[in-house]
């Protein structure tokens, strides 16, 4: 394991593969000694497959969820090892350069089996998660670009729960705008909003969102919906949403504290609502996926809508 590799876990031991569980044991007695405490017990198996770069910071996200509640991190970076050596800590692994066909085998001796196992996908050859889906009580996507992963998510449905880490992100976005709908003047309107219009960082945030929208209101594939790009804020992957329908708009938009929602209302009588942005870190994010159980109908309904809009 390289250098680079090895600053995934800096303080762990380089071991051959086959040596790994006997390693961890003997790290877990160790510690135990030394700390004259018992072992903190593990609720999870977390498996995080991409590259270097975007390994890093899912490490350091899974380190500070490790601080309050013990997973079993097994970080996977795709080469062309098929035997690659593996460096581990008490409750990581990180294993670099393995070749993708040998990914499902590599998770499969790892995970625990007692325990949910989550794997968070990050990047890599999209032909592994077929043999993923087997091994995962849930699929988190979480890429740079998700066109190929999102294609695949249909002949996954059957074996797993998927769901996408921007579709996290978007939580209290679409929390405020459901809330909306509790005002009669909105819920009297979601038939006849003939227009939506919404600015983002991320494009891909704004198609899901769109397409929450599409699903959720019953639009037809024909409704005028319009995408913007504009800087990328690490705030929120969207900045603004804009409903409309004769008489009656909606607006959503981060507030220039970058830390507020604030959702505005304007008809026949206006009403204006502020919420909290909330955490957007990685580990808050991954941490709420491991306390979801069952398929999110949600959200592929939002992902298949989404895929047909064009941005």
């Amino acid at each position: 394991m390289s250098g680079r590799d090895a600053g995934l876990l800096p303080g762990g031991h380089e071991v051959p593969f086959a040596q790994i569980e006997a390693t961890l044991a003997r790290l877990v007695r160790d510690g135990r000694r030394r700390k004259s405490s018992p072992a903190r017990a593990l609720t999870a198996t977390v498996v995080v497959v991409g590259t270097t770069e975007r390994l890093a910071p899912a490490a350091d996200a899974l380190e500070q969820l490790g601080e309050a509640g013990g997973v079993r991190a097994i970080l996977i970076s795709e080469g062309a090892h098929t035997a690659p050596t593996a460096r581990v800590t008490e409750n990581s692994i990180a294993i670099a350069g393995l070749a993708p066909r040998f990914l499902n085998n590599a998770v499969a001796a790892l995970r625990l089996s007692s325990l949910p196992a989550l794997v968070w996908w990050r990047g890599g050859s999209v032909a592994a998660l077929d043999g993923l889906a087997d091994l995962a009580d849930r699929l988190v996507l979480d890429t740079e670009d998700p066109a190929e992963a999102w294609k695949c998510v249909p002949s996954l449905l059957d074996r797993t729960a998927v769901s996408d880490l921007r579709w996290t992100r978007l939580t209290r976005w679409r929390a405020l705008l459901a809330h909306l709908f509790d005002l009669p003047q909105v819920r009297g309107a979601d038939g006849r909003f003939a227009r939506l219009e919404i600015d983002a960082g991320d494009m891909a945030s704004a198609r899901l969102f769109a397409g929450w929208l599409r699903s959720t209101l019953r639009w037809a594939a024909d409704a005028r919906i319009e995408l913007h790009t504009v800087p990328h804020s690490s705030a929120s992957p969207i900045e603004s949403v804009r409903l409309s329908a004769e008489g009656l708009h909606v607006a959503l938009g981060v507030r220039p504290n970058r830390t507020c929602l604030e959702a505005a209302v304007e008809g026949d009588t206006a009403s204006l609502r502020v919420v909290p942005l909330g955490d957007g870190n990685l580990s808050a994010l991954i941490g709420e996926e491991l306390g979801v159980r069952t398929r999110d109908l949600a959200f592929e309904q939002a992902l298949a809508h989404a895929q047909e809009i064009q941005e």
